[in-house]
């Protein structure tokens, strides 16, 4: 029996990364297509219900779900994943050492930090010490976790865990716009013991 070969698209290997996930200009081949046959990928998106977003300043690029009706209603190709409030905590507090160091570090293209200095900056939202602790035994796998989501990239693994060096990614700030960072942290100021 003869096949005939598959008339695939150039940018078919992008749109499937895409579909998986945030994709990164680190990532060199998958970000040339995804510049290269934007207009493409933006119209292959738009007839499955997906808007494209393309931050080439910040070299990140991830699909979005069309809402169909006023309700908010999709067509559920991509999941929503709620963050637990340890996760959402870690999380405002990589976007805001971001914005921080955006804002005064002009030298240096991009923030790197470690467990070791994660730890130190969140010292001062425990009142209890036990809180404290349980939070900071936990702290690698909610890295683990920000990493997963592409908020963060392991740059160098260490033996001791403290000493890795992770990229913080502007990706996080897409997902967190700032009247979500400014009502989270309004909670934490009234609550900041992590249960």
């Amino acid at each position: 029996m003869h096949y005939s070969k598959p008339n695939t698209a150039p940018y078919a290997k992008a749109a499937i990364k895409l579909l998986q996930g945030p994709v990164f200009d680190d990532s060199n081949e998958l970000w040339n297509d995804i510049t290269k046959y934007e207009v493409e990928l933006i119209k292959y998106f738009e007839k499955i219900a997906l808007d494209l977003i393309i931050v080439k300043r910040d070299g990140y690029a991830y699909l979005t779900q069309i809402e169909l009706d006023d309700t908010g209603t999709t067509i559920g190709l991509i999941r929503r994943t709620s963050l637990s409030y340890e996760l959402t905590l870690v999380c405002t507090l990589l976007l805001e050492w971001l914005l921080e160091f955006e804002s005064n570090d002009l030298d240096s293209k991009n923030l790197y930090i470690t467990p070791k200095q994660f730890r130190e900056r969140l010292e001062m939202f425990f009142k209890e010490k036990a809180n404290e602790l349980k939070f900071m035994k936990e702290l690698n796998r909610y890295l683990g976790e920000c990493e997963k989501f592409g908020f963060l990239k392991l740059i160098h693994k260490d033996p001791v865990d403290d000493e890795s060096r992770y990229e913080v990614r502007r990706i996080i700030k897409a997902r967190f716009k700032n009247d979500e960072l400014a009502k989270f942290k309004t909670m934490l100021e009234e609550d900041v013991q992590p249960v």
